[in-house]
């Protein structure tokens, strides 16, 4: 799949732009060597796509993907898909919803890159690459068509029939739907509140206050300087159907809390309901098939944070299926698959089998990527990396963002050199994808955090819930060619001093100095030691640097990519 890089930018400020502008490229010409561009390809079947054609030239969009110099991948209703969305919507034309619902609905089946069939088809969940109203499309199989198999089976957010695959055009490749996909402008509260099966879930999330927590989709968040800017907020819903909590004896909201012990102080985070609709609400946007991975080769669970902040979940892979809460009969539930993956702006739905009751688990093996963070993903699709970063994937260049101002991490940096080599930006902490040329490619979500703070600068940050217990810690670092002199202890370093800690217990330890292998880029594990946590709690992890050459050599730099901690059994 190839990067697109923007050429034009009158053309981005009417692609981008939420404010109506002009097409202005409405008399020019677009061929490129024998084949259509999309528009022109759409308009040669205006028995099929006349109705959808209207939509984008009301919305000033359809000469906008004719561009030669640029890629597109559309996703186009045929004309009854469009005559079936108006009755749905109850309208007649696309006039009746206005402009700017016209260009919130074109920029939702359009994506700013070329996506093949072959790319297409074995896409299991989203999209890589956001629509130009920086969402991702599902894709999934089978959903709502029992008579049809393989590729006549392919559907978009479960709401799509894609009835052709990839038609190729000059600038990109059109797909044609059975049926319109709805923009995704709803919470995931608004998504829960619109289906009567959830009404006493929807009801336990008002009198939590947490239903407007979820249905928050953008924070107002202020930096160090007092400056504010807005943070998407993205929840992953785990729902209950009043069906589900009928089989358990529970007729309504009052049954609910009366079988929790509730109380009334309901908005109290201690109180036992609170417990139970946070305990159902993941931070971050995961799809079905991202909640069935594992962070490991050869693990088959993995625990998940919650808003309940005391208590996680664990998904697992058993004999006979995919489980929450395997171990415990009581809590035990499984994803109704066919009712999952309901995409929201800020996140998903996934429909239970079970109540999923609170329970405690026993501690696991907790994988903790650095960079696996919403708010890094969000700042890569707002723009604000450069051109060639793409998040948690393998680019054919490596790609930069500037994390230090994100309020992820806190850094103190009072003697930074004057670095960055080759490509870095010149942050003191850095996001970097990977390269397909080098093996920084086999790491964690082929992402890194790169850093220099300086000689005695430090940056800290939050690890996810870790249990109570006793856990073996070890950081995954990477290194590379221009950076020997670390490990090699020469041109003034000391090999890499640095402090680790977790909250108050410190470790003085040399990382690069562990492994003598130099040259490449290339991974490798260091054990720091044990830690013993006594509560279930998030931790602080601090790193700060302790080697002179970190603020005098400009290519000092360090690579980490994970934390794992692994459970101590004592005999």
């Amino acid at each position: 799949m190839k990067k697109i890089k923007f050429y034009v930018c009158l053309m981005l400020s009417c692609l981008f732009s939420f404010t109506a502008c002009d097409d202005e490229f409405k008399d020019e010409t677009y061929v490129l060597y024998d084949m259509q561009p999309a528009s022109t390809y759409l308009s040669d079947r205006s028995e099929d796509f006349s109705e959808w054609i209207k939509i984008m030239k009301y919305a000033d969009l359809y000469n906008a993907v004719n561009v030669a110099t640029q890629y597109f991948t559309l996703f186009v209703p045929n004309n009854q898909a469009v005559t079936e969305f108006y009755a749905k919507k109850g309208v007649s034309s696309i006039e009746e919803l206005g402009e700017e619902y016209a260009k919130t609905l074109v920029r939702f089946h359009v994506i700013n890159d070329t996506i093949n069939q072959e790319t297409f088809i074995s896409t299991d969940g989203d999209l890589e690459t956001q629509t130009l109203s920086e969402d991702y499309l599902n894709v999934s199989y089978g959903t709502g068509n029992e008579n049809a198999g393989g590729l006549q089976s392919l559907y978009l957010n479960k709401e799509a029939h894609v009835v052709e695959l990839a038609n190729h055009v000059s600038n990109g490749y059109v797909y044609v739907l059975e049926n319109v996909m709805t923009p995704l402008t709803e919470s995931v509260y608004d998504r829960i509140q619109e289906e009567s099966e959830y009404g006493i879930f929807k009801t336990a999330l008002d009198e939590t206050k947490l239903g407007a927590r979820i249905h928050e989709i953008y924070e107002n968040v202020p930096d160090a300087n007092g400056k504010v800017t807005q943070q998407k907020r993205n929840y992953t819903v785990l729902a209950v159907t009043d069906a589900t909590f009928q089989a358990e004896g529970i007729a309504d909201f009052n049954g609910l809390a009366n079988r929790l012990g509730a109380g009334t102080d309901y908005t109290n985070p201690e109180n036992a309901l609170y417990k139970y609709v946070a305990y159902h609400i993941i931070s971050g946007m995961y799809s079905l098939s991202r909640m069935q991975q594992f962070d490991t080769e050869g693990s088959a669970s993995k625990l998940w944070n919650t808003l309940s902040n005391d208590y996680l979940i664990k998904t697992s892979e058993e004999g006979d299926g995919f489980y929450l809460n395997y171990d415990n009969q009581e809590s035990r539930s499984q994803f109704v698959e066919d009712n999952c993956d309901i995409k929201a702006k800020n996140g998903y739905i996934h429909q239970l089998s079970s109540c999923l009751w609170v329970t405690e688990q026993k501690p696991e093996s907790v994988l903790f990527d650095l960079c696996d963070f919403e708010e890094i993903a969000n700042a890569i699709a707002a723009g604000k990396a450069d051109a060639n970063c793409v998040y948690q994937t393998v680019g054919s260049s490596e790609g930069w963002l500037d994390c230090t101002e994100l309020d992820i991490y806190q850094s103190y940096a009072p003697n930074p050199s004057s670095w960055r080599p080759g490509t870095c930006p010149d942050g003191l902490l850095n996001y970097m994808n990977a390269k397909s040329s080098n093996d920084w490619q086999y790491a964690q979500n082929h992402d890194y955090l790169v850093f220099n703070v300086g000689y005695m600068g430090w940056f800290s940050v939050q690890t996810p819930t870790i249990l109570k217990g006793k856990y073996k810690v070890s950081i995954q670092f990477g290194h590379a060619k221009s950076i020997d002199f670390i490990a090699k202890a020469s041109d003034g370093s000391n090999g890499g001093q640095m402090d680790i800690s977790f909250d108050d217990k410190v470790i003085t330890c040399y990382p690069y100095t562990s492994d003598h292998k130099t040259g490449n880029s290339y991974n490798f594990s260091y054990e720091v030691g044990e830690w013993e946590f006594d509560s279930t709690a998030s931790h602080t992890f601090k790193l700060t640097l302790k080697d002179p050459t970190a603020s005098k050599n400009s290519n000092y730099r360090m690579y980490i990519d994970y934390i794992l901690f692994e459970p101590v059994t004592e005999e």
